[in-house]
């Protein structure tokens, strides 16, 4: 559901506010914050600054109502896990998601998670994060949870983004890598935020212990077991473990333990697509890359690995043996 109907929906009554006009100072003064925070933008980075469009309707306005709280500074209005996956696109994963509205405050501020999304091998999450009074906070600060699903520690990897609505609020993305998740059974998450930024621990962290059930999301999905070992020359091999296809995302699983060469997978199509990983990581317990759903039951796709970035300490970097892997017979 968007935020803009979340905003159709409210009912505000006016009648007790006295309406004031904006003087030219105050108006002035918007602007100067508007056009601070465009030349800010970037172009992978434009969800950062949602919400400046709200401001520029108070600007033009002629006048608001003193005392009211403003709509832009209300606790449901943030970005969806759809925005963090893919801004460009208007994705729409309610089916699959939980909605969750639990908010937990201390000394810091207010974290209300919002929505979970459990995927291929992840946890994502979109929470709205409100700042105490003086407490400074900004986009570039990463709010990281700690995870346990079930009672255990199966997380392999944290990441996240914080996302600027106005001056007093925050989208917080996170997204946990997890071990093993048991598709197709509700599961039971507890998630601690025990720290403000990464190098910023906090005394009483702001806790959730949450049940999301996964029943839809694993009759939608499929695991294509590889456990094949692939030659890539000098000696080197690597083994392909498996990959789960989602409605939400493609993941491959491999073992690369040597770690010489950069080493990834693009997704080439019968017909001559190639999908290159969005995301990829390289460890000696784990390596996976991750790309867009794709549509097994389309047409025939190919596993092709190639050297995803020069490594100077690599042998003979680049020469990998062209070679493709069928995925789906």
């Amino acid at each position: 559901m968007s935020i803009y109907k979340d905003l159709n929906e409210l009912n505000v009554d006016l009648e007790q506010y006295e309406e004031q006009s904006l003087t030219n100072f105050e108006k002035k003064k918007w602007e100067k914050r508007i056009l601070k925070k465009i030349r800010k933008q970037r172009p992978s980075h434009l969800k950062k600054y949602l919400g400046v469009t709200a401001a520029v309707i108070l600007v033009t306005g002629i006048s608001i109502s003193t005392g009211m709280v403003s709509i832009a500074n209300m606790p449901f209005v943030g970005e969806t896990i759809e925005k963090y996956i893919n801004s460009n696109e208007n994705l729409d994963y309610s089916s699959y998601k939980t909605k969750i509205g639990e908010t937990a405050e201390n000394e810091y501020g207010k974290l209300t998670l919002n929505e979970v999304l459990i995927d291929g091998g992840r946890l994502l999450t979109s929470s709205t994060f409100e700042p105490a009074e003086g407490i400074d906070f900004n986009y570039q600060m990463h709010p990281m949870p700690k995870v346990l699903i079930n009672g255990q520690n199966l997380t392999s990897g944290t990441g996240g983004e914080s996302v600027e609505l106005n001056d007093s609020m925050f989208t917080i993305y996170n997204e946990v890598q997890l071990t093993e998740i048991p598709i197709g059974e509700t599961i039971r998450f507890h998630i601690e935020y025990d720290r403000l930024d990464l190098e910023m621990p906090i005394d009483h962290p702001w806790v959730f212990d949450i049940e999301v059930p996964t029943e839809q999301l694993a009759a939608a999905s499929k695991t294509i077991t590889f456990d094949q070992v692939i030659q890539l020359g000098n000696g080197q091999s690597i083994k392909l473990e498996k990959m789960i296809v989602t409605p939400i995302s493609t993941v491959l699983y491999y073992d690369w333990p040597e770690q010489a060469n950069h080493i990834a997978f693009k997704i080439v199509s019968e017909s001559g697509s190639e999908i290159l990983p969005g995301t990829s990581a390289i460890t000696p317990e784990e390596s996976y890359n991750r790309y867009p759903s794709i549509d097994l039951t389309s047409e025939k796709y190919y596993l092709v690995p190639f050297e995803h970035s020069v490594n100077p300490h690599a042998t003979e970097p680049g020469n990998v043996p062209e070679q493709s892997i069928l995925i789906n017979p």
